[in-house]
């Protein structure tokens, strides 16, 4: 929606295609609706195992793409004229075959960062040696077994999305008559885009590294200053007083009420214990032995309640969307990741100074007290926290005009083929010259043998003559 509006604030005509229904109608923005496609119907619990999520949306990707894509809203847009199509990088590959029925360009957008998947498609230069995995929780500067083990999984998970993920989506397609013949293999057509727009930050990339140009950062597109609360729930936060109030949210894709019972009393006693008030996420009307202080929400205004001057800290599943928003609004957090990158996002929030992680097997009433203690009475994360603020908001344009700028610029160069980096049309070993340092290590380690053979043959030589002179 943050890249939506953003184009619609140029007075540009933007058709969303999306399975949640508009909380609000806006100008310049029409929503087609795809009723019966929820990723909460495939995903399991979230809590049984860090990869348990990914892997079964990956299985059910191909069948959920294709019953997107033959819905007849969907297939209706078709005898539509548009100038670009922007398509979600995650399982959404099926959605090609409307590029190459229309032949317009196209971009991929991703709610997230950087990753090796992503970077391959775009030609962006790889170098998990200082990197790292998305979903392995390393500290740059990364140790050999960390190197090795960032190497290993950034392309084995690369190659798992291209030569299973993509091509099981690419053989639906095809059985189901959504995807012609004439159209290239998904695998190939991928690296046709014309950009990826990504949220993340340059001046916050840590470490640092290189991109090309068409890998656009438009890191914080969905953020903006926040909003006054709704009544009833701005009167619940004044009467928290100075303590203020704390907020806990899993985020839009775990489901709270997963979560053990165990974990669960934890939080209640702990929550209860605060003098703050605590306004916590959760997907049901109440809870029996909900503390006095605790107030639950099935949707909480995020952005405003991150803005809003008595919020003490935010609970997070450490999330990108959330972790931006943290970052937008200056927030110190306290991270209980769930999945995916969220371990990898609060392993670095830690060590970024701006908060601290527990992981859901470490937790205990004692942990989590002394976790929420030491992360509101440490000023020095707050400061930080304010700072990282400053930051990404010190940006010559916003991230929504950015990101408008670049999808027009590539409507008006039809393409702009002339950013598309080389890479993606080289071999891994020509990109990074392993062949050339292959070649040269292999050609010095046949000079210096030949130089070590002709050295023996004359101090041999040598020897002989000296052992004649010696007889004679």
């Amino acid at each position: 929606m943050g890249v939506a509006n953003a184009l619609a604030d140029r007075g540009n005509e933007v058709t969303l295609v999306s399975p949640f229904r508009p909380s609000k109608i806006r100008d310049h923005v029409r929503e087609i609706v795809v009723p019966g496609i929820s990723i909460h119907d495939y995903i399991p619990n979230l809590f049984k195992g860090k990869s348990s999520g990914p892997m079964a949306l990956m299985m059910a990707a191909p069948e959920l793409c294709s019953k997107a894509l033959g819905k007849e809203e969907v297939q209706d847009l078709l005898k539509e004229q548009f100038d670009v199509v922007l398509i979600s990088i995650f399982f959404s590959h099926c959605f090609l075959s409307v590029v190459h029925k229309m032949q317009v360009p196209f971009i991929w957008v991703t709610p997230g960062g950087y990753m090796g998947m992503t970077d391959q498609m775009m030609g962006n230069p790889t170098f998990t040696s200082f990197t790292g995995f998305i979903l392995l929780e390393a500290k740059y500067p990364l140790t050999f077994t960390e190197r090795a083990l960032s190497t290993f999984g950034d392309t084995l998970s690369t190659f798992v999305m291209n030569n299973y993920a993509v091509n099981w989506i690419d053989d639906t397609c095809r059985s189901q008559g959504l995807c012609p013949d004439d159209m290239p293999r998904l695998v190939d057509f991928q690296y046709n885009a014309s950009l990826l727009i990504q949220n993340n930050v340059r001046t916050l990339d840590n470490p640092a590294r290189p991109v090309v140009p068409s890998v656009i950062s438009a890191g914080g597109i969905h953020c903006g200053p926040a909003q006054p609360l709704p009544k009833d729930l701005e009167e619940w936060v004044r009467g928290a007083g100075e303590d203020g109030f704390i907020f806990f949210s899993l985020g839009s894709a775990v489901i709270p009420s997963d979560m053990p019972e165990e974990y669960r009393r934890i939080l209640v006693k702990v929550f209860g214990s605060l003098k703050q008030r605590v306004l916590w996420k959760w997907d049901q009307d109440d809870m029996p032995d909900l503390p006095s202080n605790v107030r639950l929400g099935k949707w909480l205004p995020q952005q405003d309640i991150l803005g809003h001057a008595s919020l003490r800290l935010f609970i997070t599943h450490g999330g990108q969307l959330s972790t931006m928003e943290s970052t937008y609004h200056g927030i110190p957090v306290l991270g209980l990741p769930v999945m995916g990158d969220q371990q990898t996002n609060m392993v670095q929030v830690e060590k970024e100074g701006w908060g601290k992680v527990i992981f859901w097997d470490q937790l205990s009433e004692e942990v989590l007290a002394e976790g929420i203690k030491s992360v509101m009475n440490d000023q020095s994360m707050r400061v930080e926290a304010k700072r990282r603020s400053r930051v990404m908001k010190d940006q010559p344009q916003s991230a929504g005009e950015i990101a408008s700028y670049w999808v027009e610029y590539v409507i008006r160069h039809k393409g702009a083929p002339h950013l598309r980096s080389p890479i993606v049309t080289m071999a891994w070993y020509r990109a990074y010259n392993v062949d050339v340092w292959v070649t040269t290590v292999a050609a010095m380690g046949v000079i210096t043998f030949l130089l070590l053979k002709l050295l023996v043959a004359v101090c041999s030589r040598l020897c002989s003559s000296k052992d004649k002179r010696k007889l004679e």
